[in-house]
């Protein structure tokens, strides 16, 4: 078992069956992501194919060229709006994973305290609300003046740009209607080096205008925004957690030199242990598009934060952070 992984169940001790299925969850959210966004540029080209393959062996005519750009246009929009669907889809699945782990552990040790005035049924709704402001979180904040809606954009307006360029590097080399199509899959599906060893004029007629993977852009800022949801969420469900103090961030053992995120999990900054942070000063993450490593929560041993329940239900001065988060998160959060 990997060091991180290990490092991630000592953490989260009694917890370490849900803390685990979390983290399962967003690998497996991030795999299949990568899947349909790379399906989603292969179906869209392959329309594209087709309508040129209807021109066969002959060369692409003016009339056919501007078919062609209008079909791209209309993929742009197309691309637009199923990227949009899925980022909505996996931003929702990705806020779930790491909210449910904070809710398995409250929803737990309130259940062992045996109190009757805080139920699970009120416990889903606070964190169904966390839920939804993180949700809304991630598409209402800007970066660099962008909002996420305007970087998904953008990625379809350069593949409609790359496939433009691919084509145009065609009509100038002379190729048929056929061949064309015929590179526009290529470059789609195996990427430029195949279609350099292929069509080599072709290729350096464009330079670097194209990229090497047409989808990469795209999957880049899904992996980048979709573990962006999950620690928003992760923070924004500790922020509402009573037994939580503080969030731990774990090296991913994917790393091939050290950077930033060496500082960041490596170091105690706060006296709270190596890579934990004081919820209020977590830093941003990730680190860096396409971060792999772990942010997960610190919570008070079950045993401890069941007994200190109890206390505070005998006497609630006795524990003045159980009562403040009983009046400020459970009551309002729930309109009691």
């Amino acid at each position: 078992m990997s060091k991180e992984i290990d490092e991630l169940k000592s953490i989260a001790g009694d917890y370490k069956t849900w803390a685990l299925q979390a983290r399962k969850k967003f690998i497996d959210l991030r795999l299949r992501q990568d899947i349909e966004i790379r399906d989603l540029y292969i179906k869209l080209t392959r329309n594209i194919s087709k309508e040129l393959k209807k021109g066969g062996l002959s060369p692409i005519s003016k009339k056919k060229l501007q078919q062609i750009y209008s079909a791209l246009k209309k993929a742009e929009d197309n691309l637009n709006g199923q990227l949009t669907i899925n980022f909505e889809k996996y931003t929702r699945e990705n806020i779930e994973a790491a909210t449910g782990y904070s809710k398995a552990i409250t929803i737990d040790v309130i259940g062992k305290s045996g109190l009757n005035k805080i139920t699970a049924s009120n416990i889903n709704k606070v964190y169904f609300k966390v839920n939804e402001r993180a949700v809304e979180a991630i598409w209402s904040r800007t970066q660099n003046g962008l909002y996420l809606s305007d970087r998904i954009w953008s990625k379809a307006q350069k593949y409609r740009k790359n496939m433009a360029d691919v084509i145009q590097a065609a009509v100038s080399e002379g190729k048929d209607c056929t061949k064309t199509a015929r590179a526009l899959e290529q470059y789609v599906l195996k990427g430029k080096k195949t279609l350099a060893s292929e069509y080599p004029n072709m290729m350096a007629r464009m330079g670097n205008r194209v990229p090497s993977d047409v989808s990469y852009e795209a999957l880049r800022l899904a992996r980048t925004e979709m573990t962006s949801a999950f620690g928003e969420a992760t923070l924004s469900a500790a922020k509402v957690s009573p037994s939580c103090r503080g969030v731990k961030y774990i090296l991913s053992a994917s790393h091939p030199k050290p950077d930033i995120c060496d500082d960041i999990t490596g170091t105690d900054k706060h006296g709270l242990g190596i890579g934990v942070y004081p919820i209020d000063e977590a830093p941003v993450y990730p680190f860096h598009p396409n971060c792999l490593c772990i942010t997960t929560t610190v919570n008070e041993r079950p045993e401890d934060f069941v007994q200190r329940l109890k206390r505070w239900d005998r006497d609630p001065t006795s524990e003045p952070s159980i009562e403040n988060w009983y009046q400020d998160v459970y009551k309002k959060m729930n309109n009691i």
